[in-house]
This record gives C-alpha cells, sequence and structure tokens, in this order.
C-alpha cells in the first residue's frame, strides 16, 4: 500500500499512476518542443483531473497511441478513482489549403477496467466562411465492444457544426447524434466563450428522444505542450 500526504492509504496502482503522472510531466516540461510527444493534462472539476499521455510517429498516416488516464480525489485528498483507458489513431485522408482544411481519422479505444473497446471513424472539416466568421464540422461513427457482455454492440453517429466569429473567442454550435442503431436520438445547441488561452466557459442546452432536457453551464481549463 501506497501512502498519501495526508497519511492515508492508497492503492498500489493509484500511487503507480501518481509516479506516472509525474515522470510524464517532467517529461513534458523538458521535451515542451518537441512534437512527437502528446502531452494533455486537464481538469475537469475541483477534484477530478484527466492527462492523455502518447507519441506521434512520423511516419505516412501519422499513427498516434498512447493512453488516458484520470484521477478523482475527496475532500480529504485520497485518489477514489484510477481509469486507464488505451488509444491509438490513424490518419486516413488530410487536406490542407488557404481558406480549407479536412481530416479524416480511425481510432481505436480500449479500456483496461472494463475491458471493453471501441472502433471509431471521424472527420473534420475547417473553412473560412468570412472575414469574421470561421465554419467547422465534425462528424464520427463508432460501434462498441461490451466488455461484460463479450458483443460487440450498435452504431453511434454524432455530428456537430460550429460558427466561430474570428478575434473574440466566442463560438455557437449546433450537435444532433444517434445511438444504439439509432434507437436513441438526441440534439443540442451550445454557446462557448475563451478567457484567455487555457479557460473556456460553455453552455449547452441538449434533449433526446428518452430523457428530459439539460441545461448546464461549465469552466475548463485546459494546457497543452
Amino acid at each position: 500500500m501506497g501512502i498519501d500526504m495526508n497519511g492515508k492509504d492508497i492503492s498500489p496502482a493509484a500511487a503507480a499512476l501518481v509516479l506516472g503522472i509525474a515522470f510524464a510531466m517532467s517529461a513534458g516540461i523538458a521535451h515542451a518542443d518537441e512534437r512527437p510527444l502528446i502531452w494533455q493534462p486537464t481538469k475537469n472539476s475541483a477534484t477530478s483531473y484527466a492527462a492523455r499521455l502518447g507519441v506521434r510517429l512520423p511516419v505516412e498516416y501519422q499513427p498516434k497511441m498512447g493512453v488516458d488516464v484520470a484521477m478523482d480525489t475527496n475532500t480529504g485528498g485520497g485518489l477514489v478513482d484510477t481509469p486507464v483507458k488505451f488509444w491509438t489513431s490513424v490518419k486516413m485522408g488530410s487536406i490542407e489549403r488557404p481558406a480549407y482544411e479536412m481530416n479524416r481519422d480511425i481510432g481505436v479505444d480500449i479500456d483496461g477496467n472494463a475491458g471493453s473497446a471501441a472502433i471509431s471513424i471521424s472527420s473534420q472539416v475547417k473553412a473560412i466562411a468570412s472575414a469574421t466568421f470561421d465554419i467547422e464540422r465534425d462528424s464520427a461513427y463508432s460501434v462498441h465492444y461490451d466488455g461484460a457482455t463479450q458483443e460487440w454492440t450498435g452504431l453511434d453517429a454524432s455530428q456537430q457544426l460550429r460558427f466561430s466569429r474570428t478575434g473574440t473567442g466566442t463560438a455557437f454550435i449546433m450537435r444532433a447524434s444517434a445511438t444504439d442503431n439509432f434507437k436513441t436520438a438526441g440534439a443540442g445547441i451550445g454557446l462557448e466563450q475563451k478567457l484567455g488561452d487555457h479557460i473556456t466557459l460553455t453552455g449547452s442546452y441538449d434533449r433526446s428522444s428518452n430523457a428530459d432536457a439539460v441545461a448546464s453551464i461549465n469552466a475548463n481549463y485546459a494546457w497543452k505542450w
């Protein structure tokens, strides 16, 4: 067993996770200018933190691979949850022009705790609509493997359209989704406002065919190396 800073016991896995994140942070700081390294920590809430660690290979199709790790702490500082997910992605298509950009990727995600997995195909298109507005369209399709039932589940699909006002960090978002072979459909709208380089305020209103509408306001902090 390990001991946290407040004298409480934590599991060996949790202790290893803390050491791994600390090592990754030091490596990221030392090699912040090396593009092959992926280090993206995120603060999700006052007690929840996550980090994406990985490497980008400088070869054809630009394959990337790594792990997502997360920590959820209670008010006493003890680790209560340490999920770990493995991921990899390969670029299947890319177009770059002065006013237009397109990327298409295929990815695989594996949940080491639950034994589940997902295969996804995503597409992103960015275009300059005018001198003041940019448009971005994101679409994704995925199938999932359930570790508990050992079966592949239905198809999920999602689309998102973002209108961004250049120079202000303001964006209006429309989205739609369908899950479980289109048995459940959902749609929503959102507003986003960037405050500096690392803080983003978001507001959203979403509704699905089998649930009541949900409205939320969030503040996110992210730092990329």
